[in-house]
């Protein structure tokens, strides 16, 4: 079950959250562009670089930001987070994440306010995550409930073999909130067994933005390990297996011609659940 002070937390992030959309808001001006805020959190504490520059350690918060599309990275020793987020003006972004060297044993959540669009969509790592809000049964992942009333809600996202998370959110009329939520593999986090657990049936990982537009793909999971392939920024590939903060992936195979594919390892730090 989730600890008290993991909810509490997060029902600060979504005072937040609800409080800086209503005050940014408020900054309208004529040729004036408003800024977009960015809170980050972690457990542990580590360093948060947005589109590679370093901004600070978590808890990290700002609302003079420039609205845009950008890369954030949360890193400490052996253990990182990048994805892609969007910063829209006049709104908050949250981004919480608990690290892990192992990147089945990391977990999290991201919200975000879409302007132009209604409802509250929620979509998982694992997708077919049960959705609970306000205690009552709802669906699975992805899924966009269009007739959530306004106000505070309790969600929960769970799945079998997974550990649960449960955070808090209040919907505006003036915007759709997005929740993308990563749950930790409970064998990853060392709880349970293989045969109570049940790992989805295809792992697979989006390659991030890299420099040079690609990742290296090592023989054996070591930086020093002879290249033998590479994988473009935005390819997806299907994951066998992990070691550490390395992945063993299948590519440069194709379904369409029958190519089985060559087996390598690739750095999770610039990989993310693909959806």
């Amino acid at each position: 079950m989730p600890n008290s002070g993991f909810i509490a937390r997060n029902l600060l992030f979504t005072f937040l959250f609800l409080l800086f959309t209503f005050i940014l808001s408020g900054c309208t001006a004529i040729g004036y562009s408003k800024p977009a805020a960015l809170q980050v959190t972690s457990t542990p504490e580590a360093s948060v670089f947005l589109d590679g520059k370093h901004i600070g350690k978590t808890p990290f918060y700002s609302d003079q930001l420039k609205a845009g599309n950008y890369t954030v990275k949360i890193t400490v020793s052996d253990a990182a987070y990048v994805d892609k987020i969007t910063l829209t003006e006049g709104t908050l972004t949250v981004v919480n994440r608990d690290l892990s060297a192992n990147f089945l044993a990391s977990a999290g959540e991201n919200l975000s306010l879409v302007p132009n669009q209604k409802g509250f969509f929620i979509i998982s790592w694992p997708e077919g995550s049960d959705i609970t809000v306000d205690g009552k049964y709802i669906g699975k992942t992805p899924f966009l409930m269009k007739d959530l009333e306004d106000g505070e809600h309790k969600v929960l996202i769970s799945k079998t073999g997974y550990l649960e998370r449960e955070f808090i959110i209040k919907s505006s009329p003036k915007y759709q909130l997005l929740a993308n939520i990563t749950l930790a593999s409970q064998i990853a986090k060392g709880i349970g067994s293989k045969q109570t657990a049940q790992m989805p049936q295809a792992k697979q990982v989006e390659i991030l933005s890299a420099p040079g537009g690609f990742v290296r793909v090592r023989q054996e999971p070591n930086i020093l390990s002879t290249e033998i392939g590479r994988i473009n920024t935005q390819d997806t590939v299907e994951i066998i297996q992990q070691t550490d903060n390395w992945l063993q992936v299948k590519f440069e195979g194709s379904p369409k011609t029958g190519e089985a594919g060559k087996l390598g390892w690739i750095s999770t730090q610039y990989t993310k659940p693909a959806l």
